[in-house]
């Protein structure tokens, strides 16, 4: 977390060769005991960290820092795990609070299984809109991971993407490549999250907002999980598109329910004195709505609350929901990080704050 800079810490897609980007990460204190008993003390609730592009990882709003591991990029995170890879291209889960560790494939190692996905027609994308298998599209342009979903001990789901188009990659720790399927044509996902044993992720093919229902078969016995159907459970009607304006959704769990937020993006085109061309698009304001599913009518309705309690973190890939009544933070509203930029990083809005 920093102050207004113009070398503010960003991330998104691609992220800069030699660092990963920021992500929000949640942290517990470890268990407690009380001295001469054996009565637990109470567990705080936990609250966002936040990893900057260099490796230094500062707590909010505390400020206290730590630094990851030399040699090492962060390349998103999931609640308590950090995706790391080394020089060498190898690959982990790291908690930095217990140092607890999960090795896991390199993100360039992938095994592709042939059974076929089942995909409800209705999220199907035109056939002259195909964009391709991930064979054929990971090694077009720099590779990144939008989403990393820790599932449970023995499943880890990711959505890797070469800027915004990408698939959904499986495995378990100690695998030596990521399950990826051989025929599913690449996605525009963003979010998703594992919620009441399943995956949910926002799709784009057809609307921003659609979310879209993921199930997997996870074999005990086999090192490769795999994508066995892909059904749109809600349907997106996202706002009509709009010069000097741009939306972004975030896909988070919140304390028993799903939420989507919607943020309105306005932006301007400045240009340097003097120079009428290479202006750069410049943020001006965000807007929020909070949606909840209803998915008897697969529709999103509004949500005017968060509780009184409650607060938002939202960064692209890692969203998260906290309890910050004891802590000196706000309730009921988001903090967010502006960290857009577009899936070619050719136009990158000039963002002065790290975190709102």
């Amino acid at each position: 977390m920093v102050g207004p800079s113009s070398r503010a810490p960003q991330y998104g897609v691609p992220s800069p060769p030699d660092t990963g980007g920021p992500s929000l990460l949640s942290y517990r204190l470890p268990h407690m005991v009380l001295r001469g008993t054996a009565m637990p003390l109470p567990l705080p609730s936990p609250v966002p960290w936040l990893v900057l592009p260099r490796g230094d990882i500062i707590s909010f709003p505390h400020g206290e820092t730590f630094q990851l591991p030399p040699g090492v990029r962060c390349h998103n995170s999931c609640g308590e795990w950090l995706l790391l890879s080394r020089d060498d291209d190898s690959c982990f889960l790291m908690n930095p609070f217990t140092k607890a560790t999960m090795p896991i494939p390199s993100l360039s190692s992938y095994s592709y299984y042939e059974e076929p996905v089942e995909i409800a027609e209705d999220c199907l994308a035109p056939e002259n809109e195909m964009q391709g298998n991930w064979s054929h599209n990971k090694d077009t342009y720099e590779m990144s991971v939008l989403t990393l979903v820790v599932c449970s001990t023995h499943l880890i789901a990711a959505i890797v993407a070469v800027g915004d188009l990408g698939t959904i990659a499986l495995c378990q720790p100690g695998a030596s490549a990521w399950s990826v399927n051989a025929h599913e044509d690449c996605r525009w996902l963003s979010h998703m999250v594992f919620f009441q044993g399943k995956l949910y992720a926002l799709d784009s093919n057809t609307d921003v907002e659609d979310l879209i229902s993921i199930d997997i078969v996870d074999e005990h016995d086999s090192d490769k999980p795999r994508v066995s159907r892909i059904e749109r459970v809600i349907e997106g009607r996202s706002l009509p598109s709009q010069v000097y304006s741009m939306c972004l959704c975030y896909l988070l769990e919140s304390h028993g329910t799903l939420l989507m937020i919607r943020r309105k993006l306005s932006y301007k085109s400045e240009h340097k004195s003097g120079n009428r061309d290479g202006g750069i698009l410049v943020a001006s304001s965000s807007e929020f709505q909070v949606f909840e599913p209803d998915f008897e009518q697969a529709l999103w309705f509004e949500v005017g609350t968060l509780g009184n309690d409650r607060a938002l973190f939202l960064g692209r890939g890692c969203s998260r929901a906290f309890i910050v009544s004891p802590f000196d933070l706000s309730r009921d509203c988001l903090f967010f990080i502006d960290d857009y930029t577009d899936w070619l990083g050719r136009k990158q809005l000039n963002l002065a704050e790290s975190m709102t």
